[in-house]
């Protein structure tokens, strides 16, 4: 039996036109592997990886440690870089209040780190530790020596010992004390105030409100003559006081003032 010619011809136009489809298919798929393969290679080659970390701010802190940890290193590709997961993890360190990352295409890294700094010994009911401005504890032993002043705040504990409205308010008044006050300085609790003890003299803070300005007023006033024994009261740093002398202080053992020979 004896096929159409038509029938053959068109069977054949169909096969071709099938062979010509799948060559298409084959041929842009090769072309997207290639050019797959050829973002691949540029995206790990060396001109897209790391060939400098800029640091800034890092001084006692592990960030270096961390940043080498989680690869920002030279030689690691840039597309492998998180730069969010890389802040994250430097802010667990204690040190560390704040931390940029900045991916500098197409080969640089900058890095930018803000270090806490200690600015007192503080008590509180969980022992002492140093404390930066933001109240933080940082490491460095639970015995205070004379590099800083203190805060003897035995009533604050506990994880909100580092928002506590009284470890915040001493660390910014000694932001604010010159260093050279910091080994004569103590501030304790009194009848749920604030008092400290600064140059020798007694300073009556009240609350721990304003506490930049009442240090800044404490300056002043040192500069001035006070008697021996006063009172500092700066409740109201703008409208500060001096309490009088209990009767006997500052008098002379010759015993002048009093009448007696």
């Amino acid at each position: 039996m004896s096929i159409d010619p038509r029938l053959l011809e068109r069977r054949r136009e169909v096969a071709e036109d099938r062979a010509h489809r799948n060559v298409g298919r084959l041929l842009r798929f090769l072309i997207v592997l290639t050019l797959a393969a050829a973002v691949a290679w540029l995206a790990f080659s060396p001109w897209l990886s790391v060939s400098q970390v800029r640091t800034a701010g890092i001084s006692v802190s592990g960030a270096n440690a961390i940043l080498s940890e989680e690869g920002v290193v030279a030689g690691t590709p840039m597309i492998m870089l998180r730069a969010r997961a890389v802040e994250e993890k430097l802010l667990d360190d204690p040190w560390i209040s704040d931390a940029r990352i900045h991916l500098d295409w197409p080969n640089e890294v900058i890095v930018g780190v803000v270090e806490r700094v200690p600015v007192a010994w503080v008590q509180t009911a969980d022992g002492w530790t140093r404390r930066s401005l933001d109240g933080a504890s940082l490491p460095g032993g639970s015995v205070p020596d004379e590099s800083l002043p203190k805060a003897i705040l035995p009533a604050v504990g506990g994880p909100e010992a580092s928002t506590s409205p009284l470890v915040l308010g001493s660390v910014e008044f000694y932001t604010a004390l010159p260093t050279s006050l910091w080994p004569s300085s103590v501030i304790r609790v009194e009848s749920g105030e604030l008092w400290a003890t600064v140059d020798g003299y007694d300073v009556r803070l009240g609350r721990p409100v304003e506490m930049e300005a009442k240090a800044a007023t404490l300056v002043v006033m040192l500069a001035e003559s006070i008697p021996t024994g006063a009172v500092i009261v700066l409740i109201a740093p703008t409208h500060p006081a001096i309490s009088p002398v209990p009767v006997g202080i500052g008098e002379e053992q010759s015993g002048e003032g009093d009448g007696q020979p």
